[in-house]
Formats: C-alpha cells, structure tokens, sequence
C-alpha cells in the first residue's frame, strides 16, 4: 500500500535561512537481503509502517516548513525518493548524477542551496536512522541551528549519549564547556576516534566524555565551500565549474555529470573534519536520541523487542512452536519455525538469510563469499 505524508500545520522554527538535508545517497547492504544495492534501507520501513526515509522526514518537519527541507540522492534512486516523499516539490531533491560519497554530495548540496540563499545554514541528517525521542531530536536540531547562527566558521554536530559499548561506531570526545545553545549543553570538540574494540568501548562507556558519533552536522553553506577551498582545493574547482553551469539559463546536466565524475570518492569527514587543525573548528551537542544506525539485524530485532515487549518479533507469513527471541520477516511464503532460539531470519523473493543473531555484525564476511563465488545477481 502507498505511503503518504501529511503537511505539518505549525512549526516552531521561522527562520528562512535554515535548511535540512536528507542524505539519501547511500547504497548499504548490512540489511541484506532486505536492503538492496537497488532498495538500500532508507526505502523500507523497517520498525513501522513509514519507511525509514519517512520517518526522517517526519521528524524534521517539527522544526522546519516543507519548503526549507532538500533531500539528497542519487539519481539512480531519483524516482524512489520522488514517490515516497510526494509532497515536495521536484525542485527541492538535489540529484547527484552518480554517487560518490558524502565530500562530493555535501559539496554539492552546498553549492546549490548556498545560489538560493546566501545567508543558508544547512543540517545534514542520514535518512536511514530510527530515532525514539523525536522530541529531544527536534530539541537539539534548533540548539544545532542557533549555535551554528552564533559561531561563524563553526560545524556543528549532535552527539548521542552512547547506552552500551559499541564496536561498531565511532566516537565524538567532548573537550571544554561553553555556553548553552538554547537550553542545550555545548562542548567543543577534542577529537573525533575511529571504532573502537571492546575494551576501549567498555572505557568509553564509564566517561561521560565520549559520545556516539551520529554524523549529523550543521554549518553555514558559505562555510561549508570555503572549508573545501582551504582542505580540497581540486574539490572546490570542481563545485566552482558545476555552479558556473547551473547558473545558466539552460544548464546542461550532462555538462554537470561529466564534472561530478570527476570527483575523487572520499567521505566528508576525512575530506574535511579529519584535516589538521580543523577539529577546533567542531562544537557538539550532547544528546538522548534513543538513537540507532540500524547496523544490523540484530539491532532491528533490539529497537522492535523494546518496542513491542517481546522477544519474538515477525512480520509476514508464519507460524512458530517453541521458539525464543527470533527476528523472522516472511515474504509470500510461510516460514515455520519450531524450537529456535536468537535466530534470524529474513526471506525474500530470491533469498532466505538464516544468522544467530550474536553473529549479525558479520554479514559482510557472508557477502564477500557470495561475490567470491560469482553470485551477483543475489547482492
């Protein structure tokens, strides 16, 4: 059944300048086979009725009109994006002719909402998150908004208070205190660490001073494009020559295409954040999400177990004895389980995935096996 959103009818931010971006670009399968290189997860609904990408959606709409809300993505995914989100208009998706990552697509994005309004301070939100408290997260996007209003050539960023050790994530370390924005704490940034192994996240965990690093981010666009100029000046001609071409009053999208692949593949925060000297730079915001990347099967089965009260969780068509704590999603056909226990299991039209669950964070290992032995229509 077809999906629709439903305009808001009030908003709490009235600021013009103030835009957010759905990054909807990303091609992941750590949800296969559900989540596709053709379907990635941000196009499913996975934990409601809404897609992932309309939940987001959703969410901004608390603090934003529809108008100052753009979504990014690839154009292979254009007419997905297009259909779920039916009631913005074509002119606010940002399309980048092939993917490459999110330097080019922030570049991009930048560019093209900074022609629109000089004065533009932009959030880039992942679409393929699922986030509980959407109260705190509206929160903390207008504390993200007037930090970033108040420090000029300052990139803001939301860190999740972290609920357990996490391997699978990186880490944000919170240096001094400064002044609250707008009823949140605001810390400046020590340093940005890479994921880390259990020990370490175990450490992280007993100091308040380390954070989930959720990679949403704030900046002025104007900013944005200099921090390009200063750290990727190869990236910032680029982006230059892309813009000459759009500021015509025919501009040819193959043109446009020619030079976005052109590209270097690289994400934002090693084109950009990484760079020395640049984390001086970085404030960020401590938050309680009730926050998750949906990294894995085991982390749906988590976020719908404490939703619904039960540790059998099934969608589809299926009939079970005996069985605990199983993650099942049927297509058309039954799935019968008898006496399973931290089972995963996920059907689909041209596969069956069957996982314990403690080993979901090794699907890419499964992966690399079925590209090995040639099955690439299965990916």
């Amino acid at each position: 059944m077809e999906q629709k959103t439903q305009i808001s009818k009030s908003h709490n931010i009235i600021n013009s300048n103030y835009y957010a971006v759905l990054m909807a670009g990303g091609s992941g399968k750590r949800l296969w086979p559900m989540s596709r290189i053709s379907r990635p997860k941000q196009f499913h609904a996975l934990t409601g009725e809404k897609t992932l990408l309309q939940e987001t959606y959703l969410r901004l709409k608390r603090v934003l009109n529809p108008s100052q809300i753009f979504v990014a993505t690839a154009a292979v995914y254009k007419d997905e994006v297009i259909k779920q989100l039916a009631e913005l208009p074509e002119s606010q998706f940002i399309i980048e002719p092939t993917s490459k990552n999110t330097a080019p697509a922030i570049g991009f994005v930048a560019t093209k909402i900074l022609m629109r309004n000089p004065k533009a301070i932009i959030t880039t939100i992942a679409s393929d998150h699922v986030i509980q408290n959407p109260e705190e997260f509206a929160a903390a996007l207008k504390a993200a908004f007037k930090a970033t209003s108040l420090n000029p050539n300052h990139l803001i960023t939301i860190g999740i208070n972290p609920r357990r050790p996490e391997t699978g994530l990186g880490y944000i370390k919170m240096g001094k205190q400064l002044k609250e924005s707008d009823g949140h704490q605001l810390f400046q940034v020590d340093t940005f660490v890479e994921k880390p192994d259990l020990p370490t996240a175990q450490q992280y965990i007993k100091s308040w001073r380390y954070l989930w690093n959720a990679c949403y981010y704030c900046f002025r666009a104007s900013d944005c494009l200099a921090w390009f100029g200063k750290y990727q000046p190869r990236m910032k001609q680029l982006l230059d020559k892309i813009k000459q071409e759009l500021t015509q009053k025919e501009p040819q999208n193959k043109k446009i295409a020619e030079l976005f692949a052109r590209f270097e593949s690289e994400q934002f925060e090693i084109a950009i954040i990484q760079k020395k000297g640049f984390v001086k730079n970085v404030f960020v915001i401590p938050s309680d999400l009730e926050w998750s990347d949906v990294g894995n099967w085991a982390s749906v089965h988590d976020i719908l177990s404490e939703t619904f009260k039960s540790g059998m969780i099934i969608k589809g068509h299926h009939v079970d004895y005996g069985s605990q704590n199983c993650l099942i999603y049927a297509h058309d056909k039954l799935v019968a389980t008898l006496g399973l226990k931290d089972v995963i299991i996920v059907d689909s039209p041209d596969v069956t995935l069957v996982a314990a669950k403690d080993k979901a964070q090794e699907l890419k290992q499964l992966l690399d096996k079925i590209k090995e032995q040639g099955k690439y229509l299965y990916l």
